[in-house]
Formats: C-alpha cells, structure tokens, sequence
C-alpha cells in the first residue's frame, strides 16, 4: 500500500504540473491579447499602466494559483464532491478555485506593487494602487476569463474520467480514427458470488455496493497504467499496452493492489453492506483490431479473440477455487521472480469455443492448490 500511495501522490501531481503549465500559458496569451486590445483603444488603461509589469504579475499570479488552487481541486475537491452530480460537481468546483485565483490575483498584485516601489505590504500608497489595479476593466475581464478556464480545467477532467484514463488524448489525436492492430494485456475482474450478493441486498443496495466498487478500485488501475475499458455489470474489463502491462509485471501487481484496496476498506463495507466483496480475475494478452466506433457516442472498441478467451479464463476462477488466473502465453511475457509469484500450473484446459486447448496459471497459498488438485484429480476419473 506504501508503493500505491507513492504513485498515486505522483499521478495526482502530475495532474497538479500540467494544470499549472496549462494556466500559465493561458496568462502569457491573455497578457498579449490585452496589450493588443489596450494598444487599439477598445479599453480605457490607467495612466500608471504598464504593460512588463502587468504582465509579470498576472504570469506569477497563475503559476502560484495553478499550484496552491490545481492542489485544492485534486486532492481534495474532486474526491469530496465525487458523488455530487456533474452539474454541481463542475458549478461549486469552479466558484470556490475561481475564488481562490481572485484572492491570489489580488494577493499577488499588491506584493509586486510594494516590490515595485519598495514600501512595506500594508503602505497607504501600495494598498491605494493595488485598488485602483484590482477596479480596472481589465481586472474583471481577467476574472470572467479565468472563470471559464477553471470551469474548462474541471469539464476536462470530468470528460478524461468519463472516457477512461489517457482515452480523451487519443480520440483528440485522432490515433484510432483507422483501426489497427496492435497487441494488448487484458484482465477481467468481477466480484464472486454476485448474484447471490444482489438477492442478499436487493437490486437499488447491490447498485450502490457497485458505484462504490467500481469507485475504489478505479484508482489501483490507474496506477498501475491500467485502462478502464468497460463496465459489465459487476465485472470490470482493464487494459494495457504490452509495453506497459508488462513494465514490473504492472498487470498482475493491479490485481493484488485491488484486493489491498478492499482489504483495507473492509470495515467500510461491512459497516454499510453486512459484507467485503471477493474479486477473481483472468488474465490474457494478444492481438486486438483497436478503433473509433460510433456516431452519436464515439468511443474506442477492441475486437479480437482474445477478448473472448480472458473472459472464459476468468470463468474458470470458480471452477479451480482461485482468485486468478492467466495464461502461459503471458505468464512467459511477464518473466516473474518465482520467489516474489508462486506460481501453480492449472493445466490444459479446453475453453468453451475453442479448438486449441490454453495453459492456466495460477497464484495462491497452499489451501487453494489442495482443493485445485482434488478438483482435478476428480475430473480426472
């Protein structure tokens, strides 16, 4: 878990570096635009208007907010008005960043001006400047523009969650506008016994035990480079890269970082649900066609046999009494350190739908491979 909140400390800031660089340079080209404005006379700029100075505080200005207020809405913010509705979510968001850029922006005008001519913070004449600075036209232009920059910064990564991790960039680049092939790590995870789970709750309270499922182990996929890629009632599909699936076996090290995760919010779930949901997973990797799909609601699709063969691998969790399995062909990708993986050989098994029988692997203690091995020694006679 220390690990995981090392890489989610520095995905998150990331997101803090890229919101500040983005903020940054929307200042330098509103800099520009109001000098240009200024230049043709459209507004009215004060006699003690000067453009360098201006500029330097307005660029000082939004570095600092995309710290302190990009800060405020990542770690904080987002995760506490997650389960607001979009709407709101966006609205109360941008209000209180937005007022936070304000107060920076005001903040930071009056330090420049006591730097400029050499007064203390609270001087009668820094503090009448800075007023007649922060009561200019150009000052409540500055608000309305970085009101809507907020609320754009908010709608952005709203829509990057809506359509998955690094999913957005791609559709905007256009990479999938021409399917392609290109090889893929997929894992199936779901939760076991979950129909006897939703008879247990009922419809609405299983609803509910799934946004939260899908909300805890959202961010164990994340980092570890994983692409949420859809949604099937209680079962998760995840993707990745071969490069990056197999980087620090980063595939399988997901799997174990969500039962982490639901082990460390066990209490949680019980508290609230009378039970800690128990999630099994099939792994498998290979060759995909990828492209954009859709008209009124565009969206990337994988298609390829290696969809159906994980689905079917994860089928056989329940079969085998184990939370994993995954196949040789990755197993061999992966290149483990047996002390760190244990590893257990399943078997050939021949998956519903297909002639060529695939090797399963799998990953557990001692008690798990008993009962396997009385499973198969069963079906063997």
């Amino acid at each position: 878990m220390r690990i995981l909140n090392i890489v989610r400390l520095k995905i998150k800031g990331q997101r803090v570096a890229w919101i500040t660089i983005g903020w940054t340079m929307a200042a330098l080209l509103d800099n520009i635009n109001t000098r240009t404005i200024g230049a043709s006379r459209y507004i009215e700029v004060l006699p003690d208007y000067e453009f360098n100075f201006v500029f330097n505080i307005n660029i000082f200005s939004a570095f600092l907010a995309g710290i302190i207020s990009g800060s405020l809405l990542i770690f904080y913010l987002r995760e506490r008005f997650r389960k607001a509705s979009f709407g709101y979510a966006i609205l109360i968001n941008a209000l209180i960043i937005s007022a936070l850029n304000v107060a920076i922006s005001a903040l930071s005008y009056t330090l420049f001006i006591a730097f400029k001519l050499g007064l203390g913070l609270f001087h009668p004449e820094v503090l009448e400047l800075s007023s007649r600075l922060i009561q200019d036209t150009m000052f409540y232009k500055k608000l309305l523009f970085w009101f809507f920059l907020v609320m754009l910064t908010i709608i952005g990564l709203h829509v990057n969650e809506k359509y998955g991790q690094g999913i957005l960039g791609k559709l905007i680049m256009g990479k999938y506008l021409r399917p392609r092939e290109e090889e893929r790590i997929f894992m199936f995870v779901d939760i076991r016994s979950s129909t006897t789970i939703a008879e247990q709750l009922g419809h609405l309270r299983f609803f509910e035990l799934l946004n939260d499922f899908y909300r805890d182990l959202t961010n164990p996929i994340i980092y570890k480079s994983g692409e949420i890629y859809q949604y099937v009632g209680d079962e998760i599909v995840v993707s990745w890269p071969m490069k990056e699936g197999l980087h620090n076996a980063s595939c399988l090290r997901c799997f174990y970082d969500i039962k982490a995760t639901l082990e460390t919010l066990s209490g949680e779930y019980k508290k609230k649900y009378g039970l800690v949901p128990v999630v099994k997973a099939g792994l498998h990797c290979g060759l995909v066609t990828t492209g954009e799909i859709g008209v009124i609601k565009k969206d990337i699709v994988f298609s390829g046999d290696v969809m159906n063969t994980t689905s079917r691998i994860q089928a056989q969790c329940n079969r085998f009494g184990v939370d994993i399995l995954l196949s040789k062909t990755l197993l061999d990708k992966l290149k483990l350190p047996p002390d760190e993986f244990p590893r257990k050989r399943v078997g050939m098994i021949e998956l519903r739908g297909r002639r060529q029988k695939v090797e399963l692997y799998s990953f557990g203690d001692e008690e798990a491979e008993v009962e396997m091995e009385k499973r198969m020694t069963r079906r063997r006679r």
